[in-house]
């Protein structure tokens, strides 16, 4: 019985030792300085093998040899380690230095990089005490383009989206160019059949043509483009160059919001909350679905998890919880946020000090963006120079404008005030 274990565990270190050989053999070789060792090394413990489990900390030091040894695949992922804070404390500042050796080291993706960074700038970090990388946008976006006329596919769809939320017409043909190219591939991107789809919708450099646009819509589906799924759902939803199908939508959604699509994850929670399909509301199943959404920082998750904290609807009744998922959409220039933030200060609500200066800051973004109540109790408060300078003027034309967006109170007032006029 003990010659058969004993030979058993000989067996097992037998197995065992060429696994550690290798591990020891390589580590070895990384520790005398071979530059391929480093990189391999840091791999393997980036994303584990048969030898090693996965420990970022390791990954990172090794990466980091391997960038000091002037390896541009080192270069480039311990930047990614910098920027993500992965395996080091994060430090965007050092991660773009990195990025910037890679780049000139002929590392596309690190180009890519540089290029966005360069688009929108870096804040500076007063903990870390590194300084601000100002945005220069133009500068930014001639580095993506020289990047994307090497036909480098990440490079193309990332100049191609800026450019159409740009809008400047003598862009938009280049753009539409690139799209056009990469649908008719033998293999196209989806990103480039759903880019190419809000062209035809919209009739973005060329004449709209909806059907077109749910014929490239349905490809990108099929390739798996979580956003693609989430607009079919949308058009089926609301008829938009189809019949209206909220089944259809339903699933749509469901696919999209399982792909990671904060907005789809959105609608088929508000499906499932409001009982859409089955004529039974269903917020214990919506909530995980709304709070998804919102760890993805969509504003309109936010802003219902908010309501629901702000209620005690299907969440323990939380006013400080609510006050920071509406700030945290109102940031993002969500309306309703903005006016139940406004609320909140003039209340003092949820752990906020009353302030009628933070409230009519609020108010007025609300209303700006056309939000009718918001604009009703801003006409008030400059009627009644409540945190603002008191302006009769101000105020009616505040009112006048609830009015015309449908707000029965500010209707009333300005009947009382008499002040209706035509087509109020």
């Amino acid at each position: 019985m003990m010659k058969r274990i004993f030979l058993l565990i000989l067996f097992l270190f037998c197995v065992r030792l060429p696994a550690e050989e290798a591990k020891d053999s390589l580590r070895e070789e990384a520790l005398k300085g071979d530059r391929e060792a480093m990189l391999k090394l840091a791999h393997e413990y980036f994303h584990g093998s048969a030898a090693r489990h996965p420990d970022p900390t390791v990954a990172a030091y090794w990466y980091r040899k391997a960038a000091e040894a002037g390896v541009p695949e080192g270069m480039y992922n311990y930047a990614v380690c910098l920027m993500n804070g992965s395996g080091v404390h994060r430090n965007r500042y050092e991660a773009v230095q990195w990025f910037r050796k890679a780049a000139e080291a002929g590392v596309l993706m690190a180009r890519l990089h540089v290029a966005g960074i360069t688009i929108s700038g870096l804040p500076a970090d007063k903990k870390l005490g590194t300084p601000e990388i100002p945005p220069l946008p133009e500068y930014g976006l001639s580095l993506l383009k020289d990047l994307a006329a090497e036909h480098f596919l990440p490079a193309e769809l990332m100049y191609v989206q800026l450019i159409l939320q740009r809008g400047k017409a003598e862009e938009i043909p280049e753009a539409v160019a690139i799209l056009n190219r990469l649908a008719a591939l033998k293999n196209p991107p989806p990103e480039a059949l759903r880019m190419l789809a809000d062209c035809k919708y919209g009739g973005i450099g060329m004449k709209s043509d909806p059907p077109e646009m749910i014929r490239l819509l349905r490809r990108a589906a099929r390739l798996g483009d979580a956003e693609a799924l989430g607009k079919l759902a949308y058009c089926y939803e609301y008829g938009r160059a189809v019949a209206v199908d909220l089944p259809k939508a339903f699933n749509l959604y469901r696919l999209s919001a399982e792909r990671g699509n904060a907005m789809a994850q959105f609608k088929y929670a508000e499906f499932l909350a409001n009982g859409t399909l089955s004529g039974k509301q269903d917020l214990p199943a919506a909530l995980p679905w709304y709070k998804r959404a919102a760890e993805q920082d969509n504003p309109q998750a936010l802003f219902r998890l908010g309501v629901f904290c702000l209620e005690g609807i299907g969440l323990k009744k939380n006013e400080r919880e609510a006050s920071e998922l509406f700030f945290r959409a109102a940031k993002q220039g969500y309306a309703r946020a903005q006016y139940n933030l406004a609320c909140m200060y003039a209340a003092g609500q949820g752990d906020l000090e009353k302030d009628e200066t933070a409230a009519v800051y609020w108010f007025t973004l609300a209303a700006q963006k056309g939000d009718s109540a918001a604009q009703r109790v801003l006409g008030l408060r400059y009627l009644e120079g409540r945190g603002v300078t008191r302006s009769i003027s101000r105020g009616e034309e505040w009112l006048v404008k609830a009015a015309k967006n449908g707000d029965f109170e500010a209707l009333d007032l300005l009947r009382k005030r008499g002040l209706l006029r035509p087509g109020l």
